[in-house]
């Protein structure tokens, strides 16, 4: 009688590999292989210093050989067709952007500045803390905006 194990990725019920010594824990799907290196990498990281001060150099030495912007113009040298493709659609995204009567941007810049008008004003004073929570480095500046519109007050903490 085969012996079966339960894979810890895919949860699936499957015949146990007669080679592999030991408590085997995953399938050979190449999914739940990926998988179990990984859980094995993060695992060799955390307790391994040296393990992961060497995978750290490995990846600066990488980047040094490959910078990314060689690497990008690389691939659309060597996916002509996938660079015509994202110009046109960049072009439809540009076009919907300009016919739009709203000023939506692509990144938003300041979402505070987007919901307080002009009007508004400000009181700054200190923002008071349990001492006994000492989270944060206590030379830092707490500030509390409190914003007064009319009869109606908002409160803004701002915590640097």
């Amino acid at each position: 009688m085969t012996k079966t194990i339960i894979c810890k990725n895919c949860g699936k019920k499957v015949p146990a590999n007669v080679r592999l010594k030991g408590f085997q824990q995953y399938c050979g799907d190449p999914a739940c292989q990926r998988a179990r290196k990984a859980t094995w990498q993060r695992t060799k990281k955390a307790n391994d210093a040296d393990y992961c001060a060497r995978q750290k150099q490995c990846a600066e030495n990488w980047k040094e050989n490959k910078p990314a912007h060689k690497y990008q113009d690389q691939y659309r040298q060597d996916h002509p067709d996938y660079v015509a493709n994202n110009r046109e659609k960049q072009k439809i995204r540009n076009q919907k952007r300009r016919d739009q009567t709203s000023q939506q941007k692509i990144v938003k810049m300041d979402a505070l500045a987007n919901q307080l008008e002009n009007t508004m004003n400000f009181t700054m004073t200190p923002f008071k803390m349990d001492a006994s929570k000492k989270i944060v480095k206590m030379d830092t500046l707490f500030v509390q905006l409190q914003a007064f519109h009319g009869d109606k007050q908002t409160f803004f903490s701002s915590f640097t």
